[in-house]
């Protein structure tokens, strides 16, 4: 009998609990003899429905999320997929992979290109070499698959951030 009772919901299961109280009490009021066993019987039935309630609401509690969902949260550091990309390249590149190191040649070529029409107004036919250095033009000059360490790499998105 208990078995069945504890698959029901917990919904269900207060039902029962004060469907039974509720004709424990009804008997005890309507049979004089049964007066005060049933009152008891009655009230402990209604005890059980509110500990059955307090159960069910103790269940089925979650955490409160105090979390303000109204202010734009900046993404964690490293979380933009074109910054990891970037840094598997290089990983790569400096082993020597090939298809990597061709990615990595054409990054750098292109922020190149961007830095200098942006900060000297320079076109690619323009005095592109005096303003990179000679490193710098020679790896932009070769082919894309040069190998490249990340020092270099390094010294040369430091030349870029100068212009």
């Amino acid at each position: 009998m208990i078995r069945p009772l504890a698959g029901l919901p917990p919904a269900q299961q207060i039902l029962v609990v004060l469907a039974v109280s509720v004709a424990v009490g009804a008997l005890a009021v309507s049979v004089p003899v049964l007066g005060n066993a049933g009152m008891l019987l009655a009230s402990v039935g209604l005890l059980a429905a509110l500990a059955v309630l307090a159960q069910w609401l103790w269940q089925s509690r979650q955490r409160t999320d105090w979390d303000n969902t109204f202010t734009d949260s900046a993404p964690p550091r490293g979380a933009d997929s074109r910054i990891s990309r970037l840094a598997v390249d290089i990983r790569e590149a400096e082993s020597g992979d090939l298809a990597s190191a061709a990615r990595l040649h054409a990054s750098v070529s292109s922020l190149a290109v961007e830095r200098l029409r942006e900060r000297r107004g320079l076109g690619p036919t323009g005095d592109t070499a005096a303003a990179l250095g000679p490193q710098l033009t020679a790896y932009l000059a070769g082919s894309p698959t040069t190998r490249v360490t990340a020092a270099q790499l390094g010294a040369f998105i430091t030349t870029l951030e100068e212009l």
